[in-house]
């Protein structure tokens, strides 16, 4: 133990603790990075926000066709054939009667009542 160096007591500078906090303060700066973080935050729910209400209008334009519309869509886009139709119904004779019968108010408004060869 006795190669051991002896080592002196630290001391602080005179008047030290007295001017320390002052010193602290001084070198310490405001945070001013927090108020762009708070709009950016803002804009950004904004923007979420905006997206949501949009994607949802749009799902709710697609929505408002009647199921005869949509048929008639899958029908005249020739994704479904009339047999395909025929084929979900119960009762595809109801429906083939009823068309039917809507061609035949079409060709009596038609027909020419002076014309000799009409069946």
């Amino acid at each position: 133990m006795q190669k051991i160096p002896k080592i002196k007591d630290f001391k602080a500078p005179d008047n030290y603790f007295d001017s320390l906090p002052d010193n602290i303060m001084d070198r310490i700066t405001p945070h001013s990075s927090i108020n762009w973080m708070k709009y950016a935050a803002a804009a950004a729910v904004l923007v979420v926000c905006l997206g949501v209400w949009q994607f949802n209008t749009f799902n709710s334009q697609v929505e408002d066709f009647s199921m005869d519309e949509e048929v008639s869509l899958y029908i005249e886009s020739q994704f479904w054939t009339a047999e395909d139709v025929l084929s979900m119904v119960d009762n595809p004779e109801e429906i083939l009667d009823q068309i039917i019968a809507e061609e035949m108010i079409y060709e009596v408004e038609y027909i020419d009542e002076t014309d000799q060869n009409w069946y």
